[in-house]
């Protein structure tokens, strides 16, 4: 019930919004899903519980977005100031444990993409450009931290709890060092290097997706977990290997450029297929796991 009520939430901030302001800003709505759906989920999955004054934010959130008011971006900072409180949080917490696994440090990196990612739509909000990136960039970046970063970290550290091992202390570790890798390639090209750093840090991201999604498959008859689970991950991580291939293809645009290829079009299908597709599909199948 407590789902249908939060994609309910969804839809009306998207039918207060209107149509022809979505198809424009489609990374807005993928940021409000995230905020309204996602956030909640992974934060259970994290084992934390969500207060009701988030959703005060989250609110608080959409009327930013929504309304072009002036200094409506200061309506955004209450969500901004709950995902570095709960990441300062739990990073603190990290201190009184005897020793630090790499489960305990992936949970902490996935709050910390959260709120980067809630930066970075204040950033988007308050029309700030850093490095003079366009803003629909800015605003994409917003929605990658909250998806690529927030939930497949939150996916991995799910991974380390329910089957750990060599492959998963692997993945905790691309989960580490995966959005801050993709990251620093993108700010060398934009500060005039050889766009072989973003290149090559793409492709890391990439495999480590991929390795995601192998796991949700290899998974597809193991009698451990529920078969509405497993069935979930399949479809999720379909979804995710569609979006792994867009993102791919993306990242070879200075050496085989394609004339599809380009944000408009990758942010309505790249970022639909991970945020509707893997990120929800895969979130819920952990949850009705973990019951």
């Amino acid at each position: 019930m407590k789902r249908a009520l939060l994609i309910l939430a969804w839809l009306i901030s998207l039918l207060l919004g209107g149509t022809d302001y979505f198809w424009a800003h489609w990374e807005t709505a993928l940021i409000l899903f995230a905020a309204w759906v996602l956030v909640p989920e992974t934060l259970a999955l994290l084992k934390i519980q969500t207060p009701l004054y988030y959703f005060a934010t989250v609110f608080l959130l959409v009327f930013s977005y929504l309304y072009d008011q002036p200094f409506r971006a200061w309506a955004a900072v209450p969500y901004v100031f709950f995902a570095f409180w709960l990441t300062i949080r739990e990073a603190a917490g990290l201190l009184e444990l005897v020793e630090i696994r790499t489960a305990d440090m992936v949970r902490v990196a996935a709050l910390a993409y959260w709120a980067t990612g809630a930066l970075f739509a204040l950033f988007s909000l308050a029309a700030w450009q850093p490095l003079g990136f366009d803003p629909t960039i800015v605003a994409l970046t917003a929605a990658h931290f909250h998806v690529a970063g927030l939930v497949l970290t939150s996916v991995v550290f799910c991974i380390l709890d329910a089957s750990p091992g060599p492959y998963a202390r692997i993945l905790g570790k691309a989960s580490i060092a995966g959005m801050p890798t993709v990251a620093t390639g993108i700010v060398l090209t934009r500060l005039g290097y050889a766009p072989v750093f973003e290149v090559v840090s793409a492709l890391f991201f990439v495999l480590f997706a991929m390795s995601i999604v192998v796991w949700h498959v290899a998974r597809a008859q193991d009698q451990r977990f529920s078969g509405a689970s497993r069935r979930l991950w399949i479809a999720g991580a379909g979804c995710l290997l569609a979006g792994m291939v867009l993102a791919c293809l993306y990242a070879l645009r200075f050496e085989a450029p394609m004339q599809w290829i380009n944000i408009p079009n990758m942010k309505i299908w790249h970022g639909t297929l991970n945020t509707l597709g893997f990120a929800w599909l895969t979130l819920l199948g952990w949850r009705l796991n973990a019951h």
